[in-house]
């Protein structure tokens, strides 16, 4: 799955931000943060079994450990592996940056926020753990934080994942922070960056319909990926609901209520969300004819 689809659909794990389509859908912050293995000076050129007795293992071998965990998705018990590691080797930035990532993928946020703030006090140029402390902060609304996090995050990055991660919550902050021109300036620099991912088109709709710029978040709308159908349906009823145009609206309802009812794989809580919203809009609907 590409990064801009994991922007839209794959953030519920940890940090979802987020505001409920009843008023305007929300593109999610990016969480498609990588564990970072840790690396030993010699290599032996073995690969590490996909099991492994935890206590049998050294340092590096349970953050390597701890890091296949967490691809695998088993984060409670990279948590524990993790745990070890950093108990025994309290001043490695890997082992406390991915025992910060297990610790934000079960909800524990605080704890999460101190493993990342000391690992890139013992790395600097750790952007990796910048752009997990941006979104713990994004969590809790601590605005001000994560835009100097994705700032250091961006200034550091050295591949093309996180700069553009980075670059992508930077604007998702400034539009919370209702810093709406220079956030339009971030998320056309990601377009820019990459024209194929049109998840910061959606971003920009998004914004424009929070300023009352119905016809430009419209615009914007248009040129976002057949992707996001499910996203791209409501927030286009919503925006003709605002212009009063019944019968734009009508077909963009019915356009919503298809693509939700054929959708495939929604999180139960999102769906029941989702039909909520919709209840709203075809009450909106029918005062508007």
């Amino acid at each position: 799955m590409n990064n801009s689809i994991k922007q839209i659909r794959n953030s519920f794990l940890m940090f979802a931000v987020c505001a409920t389509l009843a008023t305007a859908p929300s593109l999610l912050a990016d969480q498609a943060i990588a564990p970072v293995p840790a690396k030993s000076a010699v290599t032996t050129g073995k690969a590490s079994p996909a099991t492994v007795d935890p206590a049998s293992l050294g340092s590096l071998a349970l953050v390597n450990e701890g890091a296949r965990l967490l691809a695998a998705g088993e984060t409670k018990e990279a948590e524990v592996v993790l745990g070890q590691a950093v108990g025994e080797n309290p001043n490695s930035p890997e082992a406390l940056y991915n025992f910060g990532l297990a610790l934000s993928f079960n909800n524990k946020f605080a704890e999460a926020v101190q493993a990342q703030l000391k690992a890139v006090e013992l790395k600097a140029q750790f952007p990796e753990a910048y752009l997990a402390l941006g979104n713990l902060y994004l969590s809790v609304d601590e605005n001000e934080q994560a835009l100097s996090a994705f700032e250091q995050a961006h200034q550091l990055a050295h591949n093309e994942h996180v700069r553009r991660s980075a670059l992508f919550n930077k604007g998702t902050v400034l539009g919370r922070l209702d810093r709406f021109l220079e956030a339009e300036m971030v998320f056309s620099e990601c377009l820019a960056l990459d024209p194929t991912d049109t998840s910061p088109a959606f971003a920009l709709a998004n914004l424009h319909l929070r300023q009352g710029n119905y016809e430009v978040a419209l615009g914007w709308l248009d040129s976002v990926s057949n992707d996001f159908l499910l996203e791209t349906s409501f927030l286009r009823c919503r925006l003709q609901l605002k212009l009063k145009d019944a019968a734009a609206a009508s077909k963009a309802f019915s356009e919503a209520r298809k693509v939700l009812d054929e959708a495939k794989g929604l999180d139960p809580e999102h769906r029941v969300e989702l039909v909520k919203a919709l209840e709203e809009m075809a009450k909106e609907l029918s005062e508007l004819n």
